[in-house]
């Protein structure tokens, strides 16, 4: 038994061996060959503020996985990787070095930053510098096929590539996209700015304005009891008012109104704009019990307590609406039987108890009132079930804003659909000053900084015109055009080009590139990443090469555009025609992007941003082709978290278990495309340690060797080989990578064993075949076993750049490869009869009647057309020379197990097939072996033979 630290310090030695003569062979510098299909895939920006950990490494290596696979099919692919640098967590993060902060300090020290280096990241700039130079390191070690002449990295850091973005935001000026206005942003109150999507951590990506109606109830002091509702349709159906009896409101003049609220909203409602003094302080307990009058009708309602009021969300106030609002219905019955609470507050227990649920709102889904009934079919039981209330609050409010008809209202609402009548109602209650329009956050949303972040009007912010409809009308065609994996994301990219709005795309005090016009403000983190794919083709040219000054918009015009005068541009650059004329070239041949592979958590900003901003600054030929995506990394279950320990660095499993083993577990971990996540587990490591070890052993020992006479499962072999080819390709074209591995790995490695088993010696050029299959599908993923395999045969070349394999279809034969897993099921089924009727001495198999073998052809050809449903009484009718009821309890059995028309042979293929496997069915089995057809047999059972499926019976 070999020991487990000496294969991991193998397989480390032998991918340094690999990487250093991929390096010295220049294999993945991606060159124009106009003889050579191109194949041009990127991986986002990863941002330099850390080392790469597992869920980094995850989806650049299915980048990795798809670039070496097209290599080997034959495209010339271009894998460039780039590093992202701008916006505020860097230049946060340097302030809290500057500042002497120990938990960022020991972050930086946990990456295995010496101490010596520490004081060097008080300055924004060396975070840049180190972190791009360590993501490198990691990434070729991890074994990436990256072209690493074009690297670069962002901001005015790199003039080179700033200048490429203003050219960029020049572009979008001239065709009417940027703009600039107040507007309502996502606003950090302690670092006074815009935060955007790569400004906050990850769980709180994608969050944005949205509005709400904030209801002005009155009380009979004239005091506003302000609600916050999205729902103010719902408004004919208030029954009372919420109120958390715990929190200290404010009693604030709001515009000349005297409002009770909460701080959060106070300070949102003085960002948007409005006149907001703050009085004094008032106990939510000395507004229960009084009255309000509701706007829409003049009703008097009473403020009373519920638990499920969170104080500092909306107004810290709430209206109830117990038929549509499963949170109120619920909030109701728990104050009903608290008697304890209604007599703590000396509320009057009667009226509370006449409070009854109004309905407003008719669905076809709900004969009762509808949030009774949801709340009942869910089990809720009381405010404490909040995941079961937000389950039922999301799909009660989707089906009557969809599906639901106003009812028991006013007659000028009366039979209007509700998403018609909810604007109307709003717009109705703000013109007689009964409703106050508001943008706010659906859900907290905290900024890296730790503060939670409300909306603010931001004035003379630059934006970007997303709502246009020309803009959006471009952007939809590139969706319906692209592939995406998997296939449903196309829908959900169509619906969140709908939704996208316009989007602040400057902030100030941050890393980045000044925006060209106007430069106190610099061009955010989202916002300068979307086309930078083009600035691939080009950089390796002017990187530190030529004199930024030279890089002026016309010539990015000329390489990207086509637009200009060649011999003008020239001049004005100082550079050769002949430079140019290459540059734009290399464009041409590359562009556009083939596939673009990202987590699920940029694709409501930056792959939808990547979308826009092509289909704004290129022409259609130039259009990306293609998105991948992917979830998480789960570690061991759990999502990663430095705060619980369960966080693992690339370097830290690299160093721990080198590249193969890390691949080969990220990729059973679950690296097909899909937004469910992917489950890293220490028991896949052990398994890959172990697979990788084995497979190079077993090639050393197995290669060349075996017999060279041929027998009938040796095509069985090869059929199986070919057709697993056929599937594991399909499957890597869409991205499906753990599905790939499972089939040419391990399904093809239980297959050799059956077939070991089956022909004790297999034959040599059949072995030879499986080797070299194998390790052609699996280099993709674990690249450096595969050479040293590849190797190890005895080939010269690269397994990276040789030819994957291609599937013989004519070696592809399904009835031989149906005829063994026959005689392996007759094995399995033999013995799970064994264990539970006991030991016998003979086996009978019995192979159904040729009648059954007609039926299944019939079902089958017919089946094209017809459900078997459909086909049961024409079947029926048929004259099989047997009793109906014969008949019908086959098809009977059809209905049950579909897969039977699948899985079936000839009659003539099943009986040669036992009749020859006879022997070995009887030492597998160390039973005596008989063999019967079903319309010579007596035996019991014999009825139950079906074609693929024969009966078998056990004789003591």
């Amino acid at each position: 038994m070999e020991d487990k630290n000496e294969i991991i310090n193998n397989l480390k030695e032998i991918e340094s061996k690999w990487q250093n003569k991929w390096s010295e062979s220049k294999i993945f510098e991606a060159n124009p060959d106009e003889n050579k299909k191109k194949f041009f895939i990127t991986f986002p920006f990863p941002y330099m503020n850390g080392l790469p950990h597992l869920g980094s490494a995850f989806t650049i290596l299915r980048v990795d996985v798809m670039a070496r696979y097209k290599r080997m099919r034959g495209y010339n692919v271009l894998f460039p990787q780039g590093w992202h640098a701008t916006g505020g967590p860097i230049v946060a993060s340097a302030r809290r070095i500057k500042e002497n902060d120990t938990k960022k300090i020991q972050e930086l020290k946990s990456m295995g930053v010496p101490d010596e280096l520490i004081k060097n990241f008080e300055e924004p700039s060396y975070w840049v510098y180190y972190f791009t130079n360590e993501w490198e390191k990691d990434l070729k070690r991890y074994g990436l096929s990256i072209d690493w002449r074009r690297k670069f990295f962002t901001t005015n850091l790199n003039p080179y590539f700033s200048k490429f973005v203003e050219w960029q935001y020049y572009k979008l000026r001239e065709r009417n996209y940027v703009t600039k206005g107040s507007h309502p942003v996502v606003w950090c109150p302690k670092e006074k700015k815009v935060v955007g999507d790569h400004d906050r951590p990850d769980e709180y990506a994608g969050i944005g304005p949205i509005d709400a109606t904030i209801i002005k109830f009155k009380m009979e002091d004239g005091k506003i009891i302000p609600t916050l509702t999205y729902r103010p349709e719902t408004i004919f159906g208030v029954t009372n008012i919420w109120i958390n009896k715990d929190y200290m409101y404010n009693i604030a003049e709001i515009d000349g109104e005297i409002w009770i609220i909460n701080d959060y909203m106070a300070e949102e409602l003085a960002d948007q704009k409005h006149e907001v003094k703050l009085i004094q302080k008032i106990n939510g307990k000395e507004l229960i019990g009084k009255y309000a009058i509701n706007p829409i009708n003049n009703k008097k309602v009473l403020i009373l307590p519920a638990e499920f009021v969170i104080p500092d969300e909306g107004t810290g106030i709430v209206m109830s609406v117990p038929a549509h609002a499963p949170y109120d219905y619920v909030a109701l019955e728990d104050l009903k039987i608290n008697k304890k609470l209604i007599k703590e507050l000396n509320l009057n227990e009667e009226e509370i108890n006449k409070l009854t649920p109004i309905q407003i709102i008719k669905t076809a889904e709900f004969k009762d009132i509808p949030a009774k009934e949801i709340t009942k079919k869910l089990g809720i039981k009381n405010q404490n079930n909040v995941e079961l209330l937000e389950k039922a609050t999301k799909e009660l409010y989707a089906k009557e804003f969809y599906n639901g008809i106003m009812y028991n209202v006013d007659s000028k609402y009366t039979n209007l659909k509700v998403n018609e009548a909810k604007e109307l109602i709003a717009s109705d209650l703000r013109n007689e000053n009964k409703a106050l329009k508001v943008y706010t956050l659906p859900s907290k949303v905290y900024c890296r900084c730790g503060a939670r972040t409300h909306i603010k009007f931001v004035e003379n912010q630059w934006f970007l015109l997303y709502s246009n409809e020309e803009w959006k009308s471009k952007a939809r065609e590139i969706v319906k055009n692209m592939n995406f994996y998997p296939e449903s994301a196309k829908d959900d990219f169509l619906r969140l080009v709908d939704w996208l709005n316009d989007w602040a795309c400057t902030h100030m005090n941050e890393l980045g590139t000044p925006l060209p016009w106007d430069k106190n403000w610099v061009i955010e983190s989202l916002s300068d990443s979307t086309i930078y794919m083009a600035y691939y083709t080009i950089s390796h040219f002017i990187q530190n090469k030529v004199d930024p000054s030279n890089l002026i918009p016309e010539l990015f015009d000329y390489i990207f555009l086509g637009i200009g005068d060649l011999d003008e541009i020239s001049k004005k650059t100082h550079l050769d025609k002949n430079f140019i004329e290459s540059m734009r070239k290399e464009f041409l041949y590359w562009y556009p992007v083939d596939l673009r592979i990202s987590g699920k958590d940029l694709i409501q900003n930056h792959l939808l941003f990547f979308i826009y901003h092509h289909a704004a600054i290129f022409d259609k030929e130039r259009w990306p082709k293609g998105i991948g995506i992917n979830g998480w990394v789960l570690l061991n279950g759990e999502k990663m978290a430095k705060s619980k320990g369960n966080f693992l660095l690339l370097r830290d499993a690299l160093n721990k278990w080198g590249a193969d083993v890390t691949r080969w577990s990220e990729i059973m971990a679950g690296a097909d495309p899909g937004y469910d996540d992917a489950n890293f587990e220490s028991s896949l490591v052990e398994n890959a340690i172990e697979e990788l070890n084995t497979w190079l052993n077993f090639v050393k020992n197995n290669y060349n060797k075996g017999r060279d006479y041929r027998l009938s499962l040796d095509y069985w072999f090869e059929s199986i080989i070919n057709s697993t080819i056929k599937e594991v390709t399909e499957d890597m074209e869409k991205t499906r990578f753990k599905s790939a591995l499972i089939k040419s790995y391990y399904y093809l490695k239980n297959k050799y064993k059956w077939y070991l088993t089956r022909s004790n010696v297999p034959n040599k050029e059949v072995v030879n075949k499986y080797l070299e299959t194998v390790t052609l599908m699996i280099a993709p993923i674990a690249p450096h076993v595969a050479e040293e395999a590849w190797h190890l045969m005895g080939h010269n070349d690269f397994v990276s750049l040789h030819s994957w394999p291609e599937a013989d279809e004519s070696k592809i034969n399904k009835d031989y490869e149906k005829s063994e897993e026959l005689i392996e099921k007759i094995i399995n089924d033999s013995k799970e009869l064994i264990s539970l009727i006991g030991d016998a001495k003979k086996v009978h198999i019995i192979i159904a009647s040729p009648w059954k073998y007609e039926l299944f052809n019939d079902a089958k050809s017919k089946m094209k057309n017809k459900s078997l449903k459909e086909l049961r009484s024409e079947l029926i009718k048929n004259d099989y020379k047997v009793e109906k009821g014969k008949v019908a309890k086959v098809i009977d059995m059809i209905s049950k197990y579909p897969e039977l028309l699948e899985n079936y042979i000839s009659r003539d293929l099943e009986i040669k097939s036992i009749q020859e496997s006879k022997d070995f069915l009887e030492k597998e089995l160390n039973k005596e072996i008989s063999i019967a057809l079903e319309e010579n047999s007596n035996l019991p059972r014999s009825d139950l033979a079906l074609p693929g499926r024969p009966a078998l019976y056990l004789e003591k």
